[in-house]
């Protein structure tokens, strides 16, 4: 069994990694990892993205219920 490790250069890269695959990809992708390490300004991103996504999931949710 392996362990994923991922390192965060800098937030322009992420945004660009986001840019390219999408919101929903860009959230699974690095939930999908075991460990991320890098700058905290990436994190700060990544958790600001998260919080974006769970917005969208919630809002279809609603939807459905109408």
């Amino acid at each position: 069994m392996g362990f994923n490790h991922c390192y965060l250069t800098n937030v322009l890269d992420l945004q660009k990694n986001l840019d390219n695959v999408g919101l929903e990809k860009f959230i699974k992708m690095y939930r999908s990892y075991d460990a991320l390490t890098g700058p905290s300004e990436c994190f700060e991103f990544i958790e600001e993205k998260i919080k974006d996504y769970e917005k969208v999931i919630r809002n279809i949710s609603d939807m459905d219920l109408c």
